[in-house]
């Protein structure tokens, strides 16, 4: 009899991993190449465990052959998604909002006629969209009535939980500067753990969304869309239909930032680079 440790080394086998690849690429757009099988392997051995199945083969016959994905579909993305993120990643773009779009946005209205509408878009555990709100209360301190709302999409779950729990290790806030952590934060020194403070946690709303799913959960015009570091991972026409659809949420004036290895070249898309990865919806022609 095969030991459980010695079956839990058999490899991924060639079929198994293209019906996985397919399975994840049609329904997060997320590429599995060939070169990712030993990353794909490392993924799925350790979401078999928790799913109590001691062989690759086991698990991906319950799924595909036995009705288990209808069950395990959401846990499975969840396993595979890679979900780097941290407070003020790439701070020029938190610069930008404060010192260029937020006040262009406010001359337009936003803020005072109606709330600013932002869409962290793939918000993760909620790091970016709670730094989001941190620019903006900053900014709605020096200006009078100015309101935000922030709306948090991801295809994780479990990622979903921790955003809306708002509890981080303290280690996490390294990037968040003092001032911002001494006005957002509450600190757990017995757990050495922050919290994101009640008043900034009610201004981001949280949802579950797959970006390769229509219809978007974000206004149709929304003033400022940020989806960073998400894009890399989808084949070309992904990316381009992704994009398209991102766009027609932004409204003229407003704008759409992305991650710093991403960008629109070669689209035709209604937008002008204003700053490293930053774009401005132009007004539709005529």
């Amino acid at each position: 009899m095969i030991g459980r440790h010695q079956s839990e080394r058999r490899p991924l086998d060639d079929r198994d991993f293209r019906r996985l690849a397919a399975l994840i690429h049609d329904r997060s757009g997320i590429r599995m190449p060939p070169s990712k099988k030993t990353f794909l392997e490392g993924r799925m051995r350790r979401h078999m465990r928790r799913r109590g199945f001691g062989e690759l083969a086991e698990y991906c016959r319950w799924l595909f052959s036995e009705g288990g994905l209808a069950e395990d579909e959401d846990a499975l993305i969840d396993a595979v998604t890679t979900n780097k993120t941290e407070f003020f990643r790439e701070r020029h773009h938190f610069d930008f909002l404060a010192a260029s779009a937020l006040p262009a946005l406010g001359a337009q209205g936003s803020g005072t006629e109606r709330p600013l509408r932002i869409w962290s878009a793939g918000c993760s555990n909620g790091a970016e969209p709670y730094s989001l709100a941190m620019v903006c209360a900053d900014f709605a301190g020096d200006a009078a009535g100015f309101r935000f709302e922030i709306l948090a999409s991801d295809i994780s779950t479990a990622m979903l939980r921790q955003a809306m729990r708002a509890v981080y290790p303290a280690a996490a806030i390294a990037p968040v500067p003092l001032a911002q952590r001494k006005r957002y934060l509450l600190r757990d020194d017995a757990n050495d753990e922050v919290r994101i403070a009640p008043e900034l946690r009610r201004t981001v709303r949280f949802v579950h969304h797959n970006l390769m799913n229509a219809p978007y959960p974000a206004h149709l015009s929304t003033d400022i869309v940020v989806c960073r570091n998400l894009l890399i991972y989808f084949d070309r026409a992904t990316q381009r239909d992704v994009l398209n659809r991102l766009c027609r949420h932004v409204r003229p004036g407003g704008y759409l930032i992305l991650g710093h290895s991403e960008g629109v070249v070669g689209l035709t898309l209604p937008l002008r680079a204003v700053a490293p990865t930053t774009f401005r919806r132009e007004a539709a022609a005529g």
